[in-house]
């Protein structure tokens, strides 16, 4: 019986014992994931800002014509890297229970056209035109926040991998739901793909194909369950990619609960 049980335990030790190492893998890699994605919108904004540098002091170059696309671009390049080091806050944040839904009375058709808006430059330089078809008053008890970055996620998600063809956003209401879709056209994505795609740092394609943390459709999965509601993913490779969030317009009791599902 010692023996056996001996052998048991060593088992349960070495099992154990790979957890810890797998675990250390995971960490390094996503170190090493996060150091890469950080430094990458770095460059253009350190070049962005040289050349106004250089524009203002030369006043043959100071001016507005000139100045304004740099401007953009640099605004661009700041978003992203704000985009980027808020999803490494809220991974740990989630992961650790700290952050709570905070439900008010939103306007979801102005959240949505805000997040559009606001993606037009990365839409153009990606050459991904953007269609979007708003219902008016979309009104609900939500937390605007995670809205905002549900829709932020779920878009730029769309420009990565939309192939340079049209985006389209679209937003509609009844009686108890709001429905948000946003569908490219798109690499597409498999139905073993898609069996995995909200799980923390997947990717439907490879890191070195298509740069990110694999974890937006994550962040944008919890902040959706955690206003009680669903998102569900639609495609197949070549055609395209659907993703559709449902929410209560009356929220949901989970909100405020400050649990978030695991």
């Amino acid at each position: 019986m010692n023996g056996i049980g001996g052998r048991d335990g060593e088992t349960d030790k070495d099992r154990l014992i790979e957890e810890l190492r797998e675990a250390v893998r995971a960490r390094d890699e996503f170190v090493a994931i996060a150091a890469h994605e950080l430094r990458n919108p770095m460059t253009p904004i350190l070049m962005q800002v040289g050349g106004l540098l250089a524009a203002a002091r030369d006043p043959r170059r100071c001016r507005p014509e000139l100045l304004a696309p740099r401007l953009e671009i640099l605004e661009l390049a700041v978003r992203e890297f704000v985009r980027r080091s808020t999803a490494l806050l809220d991974v740990s944040r989630i992961a650790a229970g700290n952050v709570r839904i905070e439900p008010a009375e939103v306007d979801l058709t102005g959240v949505v056209r805000g997040v559009v808006d606001r993606a037009g430059m990365a839409a153009r330089l990606a050459r991904c035109p953007l269609e979007t078809d708003l219902q008016e008053g979309v009104v609900g008890t939500w937390d605007r926040l995670a809205l905002e970055q549900v829709a932020e996620n779920l878009l730029s998600n769309a420009i990565k991998f939309g192939a340079g063809k049209p985006v389209t956003v679209a937003l509609t209401s009844d009686s108890r739901t709001a429905r948000l879709t946003v569908r490219d056209r798109g690499i597409g994505i498999s139905e073993a793909d898609r069996a995995r795609i909200f799980g923390r740092f997947e990717r439907a394609v490879t890191r070195r194909e298509h740069g990110g943390f694999g974890i937006g459709l994550w962040l944008a999965n919890q902040l959706v369950l955690a206003m009680g509601g669903t998102i569900a993913v639609e495609g197949a490779p070549g055609e395209g990619t659907t993703f559709t969030v449902t929410l209560l317009l009356g929220g949901s009791e989970q909100q405020g609960s400050g649990a978030w599902p695991k």
